[in-house]
Parts: C-alpha cells; sequence; structure tokens
C-alpha cells in the first residue's frame, strides 16, 4: 500500500505565490525577442514595397519597349530613319514616336524617363533588315532594354 503525503493549505499556497507572474527580466528578455521580430517584419515590408515599384518600372519599362519596337516594325525598310530617335512622356524627337510619348504618359512614366533606339543595317548598307535595340530608362540608374530585327 503506498503512503499519501499531505501538505497544509499553507504549504500548498506558498508553492502557489512562488508560481504566479512574471519576474521583472523575464518580461524585458520577452519584451527584447518580440523587437527583434518586429523589426525582421517591418524590414520585410519595406523590402516588400520597394520590389513592387521595381517590378511596376520593368512592367511598364517592358510595354513601352514593344510600343516602341511596334514604331520599328510599322516602318519596316525605312526603320533606319528612327536610329538616334528619343521620347519622353512629355516629347519626342521623332514625330513618328508620338504615340510611344503617349504609352509613356499613360503609364506614369516620371519626367527624366526617355526611349532611345538604336538602328544598324545587318549587311552593313544603308537599308534594312536592321538591328534594332530600344532602351526604356527611367532615372535611378533603371532601364529596361530590348533587342529585335525589323524590316524585312
Amino acid at each position: 500500500m503506498s503512503a499519501k503525503t499531505h501538505t497544509s493549505p499553507a504549504q500548498q499556497m506558498s508553492s502557489a505565490q512562488r508560481q504566479q507572474g512574471l519576474t521583472l527580466i523575464e518580461a524585458m528578455v520577452a519584451l527584447v525577442i518580440f523587437a527583434i521580430g518586429s523589426l525582421g517584419i517591418i524590414g520585410l515590408f519595406l523590402n516588400s514595397f520597394s520590389m513592387s515599384a521595381q517590378n511596376q518600372n520593368l512592367t511598364s519599362g517592358f510595354e513601352i519597349a514593344q510600343s516602341a519596337v511596334g514604331v520599328l516594325r510599322a516602318n519596316g525598310a525605312n526603320a533606319l530613319n528612327l536610329n538616334g530617335a528619343t521620347a519622353s512622356a512629355t516629347s519626342a524627337s521623332n514625330s513618328l514616336l508620338a504615340p510611344v510619348s503617349s504609352v509613356m504618359s499613360a503609364y506614369g512614366m516620371p519626367l527624366q524617363a526617355t526611349v532611345s533606339i538604336t538602328a544598324s543595317a545587318m549587311s552593313g548598307a544603308s537599308q534594312c533588315p536592321c538591328n534594332a535595340s530600344v532602351i526604356v530608362s527611367w532615372g535611378n540608374g533603371a532601364s529596361y532594354q530590348t533587342q529585335t530585327i525589323v524590316g524585312y
């Protein structure tokens, strides 16, 4: 038969009192852990906002570059006439790039954003087919570039 030990109510109460609440050190450690976790989450949020803006710029750059490539293709054998042409959201160096300026304006590109076109004949002659390069830059060193062959 096992013997049961009995504790008095006073002994039960003193052990219960010792286990209630947190010490100041435990509370401070918990706050430090919470603060470190919170800073990590804030960093993730800030990084996601930055990446979202960068992705929006790249998407806009792609659409604007495709618009410029469309102008190059529409001009076919005369695409060399657009060599060195530039466009911004407010103006274009060649009237054929006016639609590209409209697209830039519609995407809300910053005023310093530019589109520049380089076209060079593949055979060394003065007519197409041509290698064409379109670069869309929107300041702060960011840009989108595409290349194509036009004028067959």
